[in-house]
């Protein structure tokens, strides 16, 4: 990953420094706008990143489907940048949505945030996938969101509107099963196709309506920028991802070498 962030632009890891001092002066001389937004939504197969510019117009790159999402994330930011004429130093924040989700799509947004960090002093805003995919859903709440449903179980987050309109997470998320939660009073469900039956059936005997989950970088930037103006920023060390359950990868590997690391 060190290599491919050298790779940015054509630049090193101390040249992107140099450029990021420039810039801070510039900023705090007035010469140039601020809140330069980047956003990060990899948690599910069709990824994308989001530029919101100093004029606050908001430019999308959706990641290249035919590549894995650690070859084309930081190429997709490389071409939303040049496209947007926006250089690295110009950057104040770097909004990324955390899971739960695909584990190595969460796992290589999240340390590609962290280098950001590191090398450009940008703050970080950690968002819950759920939020995401509340943000692009138009309709009254409370709905909740079921994401990576596997084996009859789901991770369960229930989202009510503030009294400004905007998206906040209810209650506690967590791993939760058709028989453990309760649908009364939801205007939807957003979930996707390996929901399983026995919650379909749960929602269809509540009348509460199923909608497609719709997790994008555009949405997710809308959601870092409130979470930004609200002060809601993440130390670089304490970001990781959000796994609901171990990887299957390290559960094969328990099972055949036993839970000891030796």
């Amino acid at each position: 990953m060190r290599t491919k962030l050298r790779c940015l632009y054509g630049r090193c890891l101390q040249c992107l420094q140099r450029e990021t001092n420039v810039t801070e002066a510039a900023h705090q001389h007035g010469d140039l706008k601020t809140s330069v937004l980047l956003a990060i939504e990899t948690s599910q197969r069709a990824g994308s990143v989001a530029l919101r510019t100093g004029d606050s117009a908001v430019h999308v790159e959706r990641l290249r489907t035919h590549d894995r999402h650690e070859d084309d994330l930081l190429a997709a930011i490389d071409r939303l940048c040049r496209r947007c004429d926006v250089s690295p130093g110009d950057l104040d924040a770097v909004g990324v949505s955390v899971g739960p989700g695909g584990f190595t799509g969460l796992r290589i947004a999240v340390t590609t945030v962290k280098m950001f960090a590191e090398t450009l002093g940008v703050k970080i805003v950690a968002v819950p996938s759920a939020l995401v995919a509340a943000e692009s859903f138009s309709g009254k709440g409370p709905i909740s969101v079921a994401l990576t449903s596997k084996r009859g179980w789901f991770w369960w987050t229930v989202l009510q509107r503030d009294a400004d309109g905007s998206w906040a997470v209810a209650g506690t998320p967590g791993l939760a099963d058709a028989d453990s939660v309760d649908c009364a009073g939801l205007t939807a469900v957003l979930a996707d196709e390996f929901l399983p039956e026995s919650m379909k059936e749960a929602c269809e005997t509540g009348s509460v309506p199923i909608e497609p989950l719709d997790l994008t970088a555009e949405a997710c930037l809308a959601a870092a920028d409130r979470m930004l103006r609200a002060g809601a920023v993440t130390d670089p060390l304490a970001l990781n991802p959000l796994y609901p359950r171990q990887p299957e990868a390290v559960s094969l590997w328990q099972q055949r070498h036993g839970n000891s690391s030796q």
